[in-house]
This record gives structure tokens, sequence and C-alpha cells, in this order.
């Protein structure tokens, strides 16, 4: 009885986070992921994902974001630290979001999202 409970209460908290609009632009499919429609990419927890842009914005969207990482070079181009298109920055060494990439004030929401 208590894994039933266990588990019920799990899989709410679980789908509290599934299909969130955290912006107009900004969605989170499920917990643990966010999408941006406007700059074109998903992040998780490790940051920019290929398989997941894909997933959630389509083949256009992925083949877009390796052109951009192909112009740069994949050396030169850093998945694990991104801003979204309204500005809130994440750092994906830190498991941390910040409202601007210049602030340290910290964005609990889109924290919560991806790192917890």
């Amino acid at each position: 009885m208590k894994l039933l409970v266990s588990t019920a209460l799990l899989c709410c908290v679980h789908s509290a986070h599934a299909n969130t609009r955290l912006d107009e632009h900004l969605f989170s499919p499920d917990h643990g992921i966010i999408c941006d429609q406007r700059a074109g990419f998903c992040v998780d927890r490790y940051g920019i994902s290929m398989a997941f842009t894909k997933e959630f914005l389509g083949q256009a969207a992925q083949d877009k974001m390796m052109n951009m990482i192909n112009e740069v070079g994949a050396k030169n181009f850093d998945t694990s630290r991104y801003s979204f298109s309204n500005k809130v920055y994440c750092d994906s060494g830190q498991q941390a979001c910040f409202t601007d990439r210049y602030q340290e004030q910290p964005q609990e929401t889109y924290s919560q999202v991806l790192f917890k």
C-alpha cells in the first residue's frame, strides 16, 4: 500500500511539470526538459539536447541547431551553457538558471524544472 501511495505521489509531482508553459515561447514537455520554440532548441539537465530538440520541435529545428554548431565548430560550441529567447541563462555545470547571463539573480522556476 505504501508503494502504491508513493508511486501515485511521484506521478502527480512528475506530471505537474509536463506540458508546462514557462513563457510565451518556452515550455516544459516533461520534468527535466525545457524547449524554446523561438530559439529552436530543447535542453535537459546536461545542456542542449539534439534528441529532445528533434522530438519536441521537429527535424527542421534539429537541423538548424546542428548547422549552427557546425558553423562555429563543435569544439567551440558549449552546449552546457545557453540563454533562452527570454534571456534566462542556464549553466548545466552549476545546475542553475539565472534571470540573465550577466546577473547572478537565480531563476528558480527554470532551475526546478531542469535540475531538481
